[in-house]
């Protein structure tokens, strides 16, 4: 990877691979499937090239439609392997050997032997092939710094620290083991070279292998997501499904007595309304407040992403609380008719 760059768009299906003396290379991938939701993306660094990591966003409302995990692999030669319709959506990092993924499982952490039990992980290959790896450990990291790849793994269950009353705080202590030749369908570390690792080197490699903002910005205009096909119910879903999370602002809270309370001290008359058409669709959600006495504040969520695909709102009224919470003075200097967007 030393002799080029791979450049990634932010939040745009498309990378610039640079080398040094030769013309750019524009590869693209706008219609890629990850599903009805929006996603986060991830780039990660490889010996290989570069990787990109599609992961639908999260909702409470299981109403809406899911999503579908997806990767991309650039190579220093602009070629470009696409995954879809991925299984697990846990991304544990890459090695020269492909992305690694694993389900989402919150083990707990007094339960020693479901960090013993066996875990399985699916690693995509840059040439498209998939695989599944299978430890006898619960799998923490996949980390490669071109030096050497490892498969970092939990020793065991984590350790506790008890305080009072009935609290405690959890310790994880990991071990890494060398990742060699050929990968193997499984990994016991009763058969296998294995060596102490902790946090301050795991920060460390992260560090050296994460990706670097460029020196120069990818082209313009940048090539866009396809509009994705969402039916009218998914559509009329996702806006009632953030209009329902700002249902009860003025009387949100509930003491033992029966009495009611606000979202946030002073809230009043709150306004939720759909504005605009899909995928441009806002939620408009407005109040009385006595940080703004002199008109309403505002808060607009986006129902949609650029391509139609559905952003849930989840925790998007606690967020609200928050935000009023800590702004203990606003700017006002932006407030249009009376209303102030913050």
């Amino acid at each position: 990877m030393d002799s080029a760059r791979i450049v990634f768009g932010v939040d745009a299906p498309f990378a610039v691979v640079r080398r040094p003396g030769q013309r750019d290379i524009v590869v693209s991938w706008p219609d890629l499937d990850v599903g009805a939701r929006a996603t986060t993306s991830t780039v990660l660094a490889a010996p290989t090239g570069a990787w990109v990591f599609y992961r639908p966003l999260d909702a409470d409302d299981t109403v809406l439609p899911q999503g579908s995990p997806a990767a991309v692999h650039v190579s220093a030669d602009g070629d470009v392997t696409r995954f879809t319709e991925l299984a697990h959506r846990h991304l544990l990092g890459v090695t020269r050997h492909g992305l690694w993924l694993s389900a989402e499982t919150v083990h707990d952490p007094e339960d020693e032997a479901a960090w013993r039990r066996d875990h399985h992980a699916t690693v995509l290959a840059p040439d498209g092939r998939t695989r599944v790896v299978t430890t006898d450990r619960c799998i923490a990291f996949a980390l490669d710094d071109s030096r050497r790849a490892r498969l970092v793994l939990y020793r065991d269950a984590p350790r506790a620290t008890r305080s009072r009353p009935g609290g405690a705080t959890y310790t994880h202590r990991y071990i890494a083991v060398p990742l060699t030749g050929e990968l193997a369908d499984a990994i016991r570390l009763a058969d296998r070279e294995s060596e102490a690792f902790d946090e301050h080197e795991l920060l460390g490699v992260m560090a050296s292998t994460a990706p670097q903002p460029p020196d120069d910005p990818p082209i313009e205009p940048a090539p866009s997501w396809e509009l994705v096909n969402l039916s009218e119910n998914d559509r009329e879903a996702a806006i009632r499904s953030v209009i329902r999370g700002f249902d009860h602002l003025a009387d949100y809270w509930h003491s033992a007595e029966g009495r009611t309370f606000p979202l946030s001290p002073g809230l009043a008359d709150p306004r939720v309304e759909a504005i605009g058409a899909w995928p441009a669709t806002v939620v408009s959600v407005s109040f009385t407040h006595p940080l703004y006495p002199e008109g309403r504040l505002r808060r607009s969520l986006r129902v949609f992403d650029d391509a139609g695909r559905i952003r849930p709102a989840m925790h998007a009224a606690i967020h609200l609380m928050e935000d009023l919470g800590t702004a203990a003075v606003l700017d006002t200097d932006g407030a249009q008719d009376g209303i102030l967007e913050f």
